[in-house]
């Protein structure tokens, strides 16, 4: 009988508690977002008083955020089980991909607006640029990529003071490489918080203030992802004017 492939990251206890956690937290938050949301969309007017509507309204919008991280717990864990062998790579075109993963970040931001070839989206606030050969393709899981993007997007929204927040994503190639890279106009990384930003848990201190919402997985799960594929990541940043992530997948 052939012997299952041991998965080194099935064996680390923070994966494992990361996956029995977020498991057993969907059920009750299904539950408290489905009530809530039910009791809300049948009131009548002035049904409630003011204070009850409140702290129903707040119970709702809590319990949509709390969804949102357990949501995220689950795509770590899912994607932190994966190996080079369940990579379903094809040839895939790299501007819907930029295009879909900045649709996600609109979905988070009513304020975002989205600059590119093929689609915009005009409102106040945050842009994200596009710019990239409709032709271009690169080899790799379309899937898996398009989250790396997202939780690339996420990050340069989030961790930006700027009153107004720029993003770019643009592909370039460099020998035997394909790049897809995500620029930002945020406050930037000192050079020695680099090292540890695609730890697991981790957040840059500068921003460490409970405000901002997330895990810090994000980075651990685009950097699972680009090791699966036998790609690389690296960091440009300059503190006070931005940082530029690229994503280096091998050719096929």
């Amino acid at each position: 009988m052939m012997q299952e492939k041991e998965n080194p990251d099935y064996k680390d206890p923070a994966s494992r508690v990361i996956s029995l956690v977020s498991h057993k937290l969907k059920t009750p938050l299904s539950i408290i977002n489905g009530y809530s949301e039910a009791i809300l969309s049948q009131l009548e007017p002035g049904e409630m008083s003011p204070f009850n509507l409140k702290a129903l309204q707040d119970i709702s919008k809590q319990g949509e955020k709390m969804a949102g991280l357990v949501d995220k717990l689950v795509r770590f864990s899912s994607v932190s089980n994966l190996n080079s062998s369940d990579v379903k790579k094809d040839k895939i075109k790299v501007c819907p991909l930029f295009s879909a993963a900045s649709a996600k970040g609109v979905l988070r931001d009513d304020a975002l607006n989205v600059l590119s070839s093929d689609a915009t989206i005009r409102t106040h606030g945050p842009s994200i640029e596009i710019k990239c050969d409709p032709k271009v393709g690169i080899y790799a899981d379309g899937a898996l990529v398009s989250i790396a993007l997202e939780e690339l997007i996420d990050n340069a929204i989030k961790f930006n003071n700027n009153v107004v927040k720029k993003i770019r994503m643009f592909y370039y190639e460099e020998k035997d490489k394909d790049i897809l890279a995500v620029a930002d106009n945020g406050v930037g990384i000192k050079e020695e918080y680099i090292s540890k930003i695609f730890d697991k848990f981790y957040q840059v201190e500068d921003f460490f203030t409970g405000q901002i919402e997330g895990w810090g997985l994000g980075l651990a799960l685009v950097k699972k992802i680009m090791n699966i594929h036998g790609g690389t990541i690296s960091v440009r940043s300059q503190h006070g004017v931005g940082t530029i992530i690229s994503l280096r997948f091998p050719k096929k």
